[in-house]
């Protein structure tokens, strides 16, 4: 297993199972404003090294801040699977991307509210960084996503599902 297929891992098992240690600072845990710069690093490049290390960031203050507030599921991130399927590292970068972009969105408007949509939204953005980078790389379920937004039904969409 690669040093990304790790740490995408635990991304992964650590958000799901809710049970991973949070991060800290030197001075105490992840502050929104940490989170926000975090995610404005993932934002920039979320397969490279600095990208990994904000996503891991971000998915930590989303477990322990009481200042956001997530749901998963089958319907919300349809795309995961095992993490022994062969595009399990784009997966959990997705993972990350939708984490980003929900908590991005909360902590933006003051409200901690699950913001499926802006999750989403933060998702297909990656996705097409990722594709820039890799062209081959495809997956059904965020297509399904891209073409709701192209469409103007992917809000109401993420009404239905919430």
């Amino acid at each position: 297993m690669t040093r990304l297929s790790r740490v995408l891992a635990l991304l992964t098992m650590g958000l799901l199972a809710g049970t991973a240690a949070g991060e800290t600072t030197s001075s105490g845990p992840v502050s929104k404003e940490t989170a926000l710069k975090a995610i404005e690093t993932f934002q920039k490049d979320p397969s490279g090294t600095d990208g990994l290390a904000a996503a891991s960031m971000i998915m930590s203050f989303a477990k322990k801040s009481d200042a956001v507030h997530l749901t998963h599921s089958k319907a919300v991130v349809p795309w995961l699977k095992k993490q022994d399927a062969p595009d399990a590292d784009t997966r959990s970068i997705l993972l990350a991307a939708y984490v980003a972009g929900n908590v991005r969105s909360q902590l933006k408007s003051g409200k901690a509210e699950d913001d499926i949509y802006a999750g989403w939204q933060q998702v297909i953005s990656t996705y097409d960084q990722l594709r820039r980078i890799n062209p081959t790389v495809k997956l059904p379920e965020i297509d399904s996503f891209k073409a709701k937004e192209k469409a103007g039904t992917l809000r109401s969409y993420a009404s239905e599902v919430q």
